[in-house]
């Protein structure tokens, strides 16, 4: 197949699928339903009007057999009304026939021939339609019984101007219906036009954001209706997803400052060596480049972790954990770093949870709390009803109010840390994430002493969360 032949083939399966938007299927659904309802309704008068002439034809010849039929019943031929012979509204032809089907009675100018050849017993009347001379006729036959001989009264009507009417109604319903139906097909495509405008505008908003213009917003209708709150949750959607384009560009920035530093003291040492001849000194190895990568370490692997939570969430190994194990063991091991006096307040706990996770959890609220002390540090670990809670309280600073939130969200440092050199800004983002998994929660408010108290509460016992492995 030729190029051409396959892009005009493509195009216009194209130009198939857009003539076929929704405001043309709606007009179409919507049209068949209206025009079926309208046309059943139409077929349903026209039926009923049909039948209620021929019960009207009925009705007025059964009533006039009937009567014929009893007065000769009563007195015989010669005691029935010259009136009831005589025709009359719903009643064209009267006719008596006799047992051998003759006609020895009639309307004035009535053929002599019967127009039906049928026996009826006495007092009993059934209904019949013949076709006559001038159309089609509806009537009734009635017996009746004088002195031991029978006779058979024919009551008849033209049943074409009953008719006629009906006829009439349908075709007169048969032009009308397709000019309803065209205009109410109209109605609906304007209707649903007007309904989609809004879709057409978000659409077009929607079309030109660009993954570095997520500030634009789409249009919200006026009407309280679903268009709006489509137009509100796509407006929702925007502002959560220009926030994590925001975070992400956050996130790039800062990973790619905290390992540009150690990165430029390891290649820094290593291009001067090179460049110099000079050896790398076993002291500039303890003190700068073992650090340097350490802490470059720490970071890729703060990163590697939360990239996992943020994939899988974490995977806990539970068991029975001692929590004044735990608290006892980070507080030795931040004596251990020669900084402020560590003090700590503790009572026998145990939950169900990760111990290693916990630990992490608690050396990384302690690592904070060294980092800001001025002089000492208090760990304390106390029961709860349902649960269990640690507090590292220091005597720095503090963390302000308006920062309490914030400052456990990823590579957020408060602008002294970042003066002094502060950690990664990934520690209380780690120690939420295991808080959360846990069932837990960690908060911050002040300390006793001024500075920062941060607060980890956990439930007893906790129940399994899914997720990464630490």
């Amino acid at each position: 197949m030729a190029w051409s032949e396959y892009a005009g083939e493509t195009m216009g399966s194209r130009r198939t699928r857009v003539r076929w938007g929704v405001r043309l299927k709606s007009t179409v659904v919507a049209t068949v339903i209206v025009a079926c309802a309208m046309i059943t309704g139409a077929a349903v008068m026209v039926g009923m009007s049909y039948s209620s002439q021929n019960r009207t034809m009925y009705r007025s010849t059964s009533a006039r057999a009937y009567a014929v039929a009893e007065q000769i019943t009563d007195g015989g031929l010669g005691s029935v009304r010259a009136a009831d012979l005589t025709p009359s509204t719903g009643v064209d032809l009267v006719q008596v026939l006799d047992s051998g089907g003759d006609v020895v009675h009639s309307s004035p100018e009535t053929a002599r021939s019967p127009l039906v050849q049928q026996s009826v017993a006495p007092d009993s009347v059934s209904r019949f339609e013949v076709e006559g001379a001038g159309g089609d006729l509806c009537g009734a036959a009635a017996g009746a019984e004088f002195m031991g001989q029978r006779y058979t009264v024919i009551v008849a009507v033209a049943a074409g101007p009953y008719r006629r009417g009906v006829w009439v109604t349908a075709a007169i319903l048969a032009i009308e219906f397709p000019l309803v139906i065209a205009i109410v097909a109209l109605a609906i495509h304007a209707f649903v036009g007007r309904a989609l405008r809004p879709v057409h505008r978000i659409t077009g908003e929607v079309a030109v954001l660009t993954s570095t213009d997520l500030a634009s917003r789409v249009p919200v209708p006026e009407s309280d209706d679903e268009i709006a709150v489509l137009a509100r949750t796509m407006n929702g959607m925007l502002e959560r997803l220009e926030r994590s384009h925001d975070s992400q560009v956050r996130f790039l920035g800062d990973a790619s400052h905290e390992l540009r530093g150690p990165l430029t003291t390891l290649v820094g040492i290593l291009d001067l060596a090179d460049h110099t001849d000079t050896d790398v000194t076993v002291d500039t190895v303890r003190e700068v480049l073992l650090p340097e990568a350490t802490r470059m370490r720490s970071v890729v692997d703060d990163l590697l972790l939360l990239a996992k939570v943020d994939e899988r969430g974490l995977e806990l190994r539970l068991g029975d954990v001692d929590l004044d194990d735990v608290v006892l063991a980070a507080a030795a091991a931040a004596r251990a770093t020669g900084g402020p006096m560590v003090r700590t307040r503790v009572v026998p706990v145990r939950v169900t949870g990760d111990a290693t996770a916990i630990a992490r959890c608690l050396r990384n609220l302690v690592d904070n709390a060294v980092r800001h002390a001025r002089s000492e540090v208090v760990l304390t670990l106390e029961e709860m009803p349902g649960g269990a809670r640690i507090t590292v309280a220091d005597d720095g600073a503090g963390v302000p109010e308006a920062d309490r939130v914030r400052v456990f969200d990823r590579f957020v440092r408060l602008d002294s840390e970042r003066a002094h050199g502060g950690g990664s800004g990934l520690g209380l983002a780690i120690a939420t994430e295991i808080a959360v998994a846990h069932g837990g929660t960690v908060s911050v408010d002040d300390s006793d002493s001024g500075g920062a108290a941060f607060r980890l509460a956990l439930p007893a016992p906790v129940a399994q969360a899914p997720s990464a492995i630490l």
